[in-house]
């Protein structure tokens, strides 16, 4: 801890007891006392808070419980909430950190892949870096119509990681009902993880995947990155029940017990975290529904529980401590009641339908790509993923809220991730 921060600390334990000290600064910084210490919005003092030194001021706005109550009081106010140290700062506080949603957008013009980043403070998109890899990524299968694929990928809090994709390969001479004048073949696109780090501003490719998959499911928990099941160029056993697990900081990967069924190789799925532990369910399209739920402690898989896995009917998230499944058929979002080990509707609302690649927030919220359904006609092949994330509170009260947003120019959503927000010393 630096030496200004030691003092500040001895400060407080100098005026009151640690928990007389908490309740009178969460006081101080309440919604409605906060605009009366600010520098008259004009941004002409340096001054946090009026009468306070920096590093009291600084620990007291750290444990504001909404960064949204910071927005527009003051230019050192604005400045405050991008240091690093400050978010640091509410974490060890227990608050949320500023977090970014970071979206793969394809251009509708050109068909070309690029990552941007929404800042919900600012309510501004940022460009990150090119990715050093070419992204001739296949969404759809032009043979098959109903079709659509996904680019999947993962964060830890402080990293951005592309698993896996596809991108085509021809073959022909062999007779196919989807495509008869030549066999769509696909293949994955990524043979190792491409990592974003968002303090550096930088892209890394990390080591080689054991196996580089498709239709796979990827998680984190523990900071590391879980990779299992799914298929190699073709389809294999062996591969579809193995599972490897990446350490970005070593940049080593390390193979894991297999699974015990073949069942998760189908689809790209995301495994969802909870208490330390990774579940995954078997997705659409399975006759048998299979949930399996991996243990890093004791490196061992175990059978989902059967009220969980039921009705783990769509994408799932976990919200502080609690399981979430949207059905983005009938627009419900369902929660997990586990002392009766059954599933109930939290909320319905037509706005969850076509919602897909869902996730976590990490501040009671949840987000996803608003999908176009395939036409009748058959124009439009498969649910195309649209210019609109949108993001449900679970946690707003009196009710849920829903509101939308607009991603820019002219792309589409393909992909999305939560994680922390990019160096602002480093923007350009």
């Amino acid at each position: 801890m630096r030496e200004r921060d030691l003092r500040a600390s001895k400060r407080l334990k100098v005026l009151a007891g640690e928990d007389q000290v908490m309740e009178e600064r969460e006081q101080l910084v309440s919604m409605t006392d906060l605009q009366q210490f600010s520098d008259d919005g004009d941004g002409s003092s340096s001054s946090l808070l009026s009468g306070l030194p920096e590093e009291l001021a600084m620990e007291c706005l750290a444990r504001v419980s909404s960064l949204g109550s910071l927005r527009g009081v003051s230019k050192s106010w604005q400045k405050l909430v991008y240091s690093t140290y400050f978010q640091q700062l509410r974490l060890q506080y227990g608050r949320t950190e500023l977090s970014w949603v970071y979206t793969l957008v394809q251009s509708t013009r050109d068909g070309s892949f690029k990552w941007q980043a929404y800042d919900p403070f600012s309510s501004q998109w940022h460009d990150l870096p090119p990715v050093p890899h070419v992204m001739d990524f296949q969404l759809s299968n032009p043979g098959c119509i109903g079709l659509s694929y996904s680019v999947q990928c993962a964060s830890t809090r402080t990293k951005l990681v592309m698993i896996a994709a596809l991108k085509l390969r021809e073959s022909h001479g062999s007779s196919s009902p989807c495509k008869p004048r030549g066999v769509v073949m696909l293949e994955p696109a990524l043979e190792r993880p491409l990592i974003f780090d968002p303090a550096q501003r930088l892209w890394k490719r990390g080591s080689c995947f054991r196996v580089p998959r498709k239709w796979c499911v990827c998680g984190v928990a523990d900071e590391k990155i879980y990779v299992a099941s799914g298929s190699g160029k073709d389809w294999d056993r062996d591969v579809s029940k193995s599972a490897e697990v990446y350490d970005h900081e070593k940049d080593v990967w390390q193979r894991l017990n297999n699974l015990s069924s073949s069942k998760f190789s189908g689809e790209a799925m995301s495994a969802v975290t909870q208490g330390g532990k990774l579940y995954i369910a078997s997705g659409r399209g399975v006759f048998q529904r299979e949930g399996a739920v991996y243990t890093p402690s004791t490196g061992l898989w175990t059978k989902m529980e059967p009220g969980l896995r039921k009705g783990w009917t769509g994408s799932c998230v976990s919200i502080k401590g609690k399981f979430y499944v949207v059905d983005d058929t009938a627009g419900k979002l369902k929660v997990y009641a586990p002392e009766r080990e059954e599933w109930t509707v939290f909320m319905e609302d037509s706005r969850l339908k076509n919602l897909e690649s869902i996730v976590s927030t990490g501040d009671g919220k949840l987000c996803g790509i608003v999908c176009t359904p395939p036409s009748e006609d058959g124009s439009k092949p498969g649910c195309s993923k649209g210019n609109l994330i949108r993001v449900v509170d679970v946690e707003a009260q009196p009710a849920p809220l829903i509101f939308d947003i607009q991603v820019p120019d002219d792309g589409q959503a393909v992909a999305l991730q939560v994680l922390s927000m990019m160096n602002s010393d480093l923007q350009t």
